[in-house]
């Protein structure tokens, strides 16, 4: 295996193999991953620097470590979803019985930027409320996002102390307004060092951009957002009929 092109940390390329390993179907929940000497020598690495592998892997909960014992994949918590439902990420976990919580929440009033403007087809510098945070399932960071709703539909001071996290569910309580369908785009990008810091990844881990525009029933946008989702930790899937 060679790296020469990766500018990134030996530990951080081989973190990212090791979890494309256990993300494939190499490996199952529970099962043992070989030695430290094996796993070094398979991937071309010193065992001191996959001992930094293992311990970012580790404080991320996709693998446990038994002294004496040996090394494993953690019980498979990830979030998982098709893309055809259109629901939030709160309302994903609470139906999959897991406890999830907003942190840092940030909410204020902005101008409308000219691409924004242009997905919400509203004139630039329209007022939005702008709406930021982290949201945490079992206590692990699993998405960062930033909605934009043009202030007509919510005003800031409609997020308040009882806001559970989903903009989405915000919205669908508004009497006179009837969220029907999204268009979403989905790249793969690096996270910067903000984002790292937010949820909890290493700096240039790979994160997936969801881009998506809300529509209601007579096809007017009423929202847009940038969410960024932790692959290991969240999963998408699409139906195809």
């Amino acid at each position: 295996m060679s790296f020469k092109l990766d500018r990134r940390p030996l530990y951080v390329q081989a973190h990212d193999r090791i979890l494309d390993l256990i993300s494939g179907s190499e490996f199952r929940p529970g099962d043992r991953l070989p030695s430290e000497a094996q796993l070094a020598g398979q991937l071309g690495i010193s065992r001191a620097t996959l001992r930094e592998a293992l311990h970012l892997l580790e404080k991320e909960r996709v693998i446990v470590r038994r002294q004496g014992v040996g090394t494993f994949v953690a019980a498979n918590h990830h979030l998982e979803s098709g893309l055809e439902r259109l629901e939030s990420v709160l309302a994903l976990a609470a139906r999959e019985g897991m406890e999830a919580r907003v942190q840092g929440l940030a909410v204020e009033s902005v101008a409308a930027q000219r691409r924004v403007a242009e997905r919400l087809r509203v004139e630039p510098g329209t007022p939005l409320t702008c709406v930021c945070r982290t949201i945490l399932v079992e206590d692990r960071p699993v998405a960062y996002m930033e909605d934009l709703v043009p202030a007509q539909w919510l005003a800031p001071q409609a997020v308040d102390d009882g806001f559970t996290g989903s903009v989405l569910d915000l919205l669908r309580r508004q009497p006179t307004l009837r969220v029907q369908e999204a268009m979403a785009d989905i790249t793969a990008i690096p996270a910067d060092q903000t984002l790292a810091r937010r949820l909890q990844v290493s700096s240039g881990a790979p994160l997936l951009l969801l881009e998506e525009t809300l529509f209601d029933a007579n096809g007017t946008p009423v929202g847009f957002s940038r969410n960024y989702f932790v692959p290991n930790r969240f999963r998408f899937h699409v139906l195809r009929r």
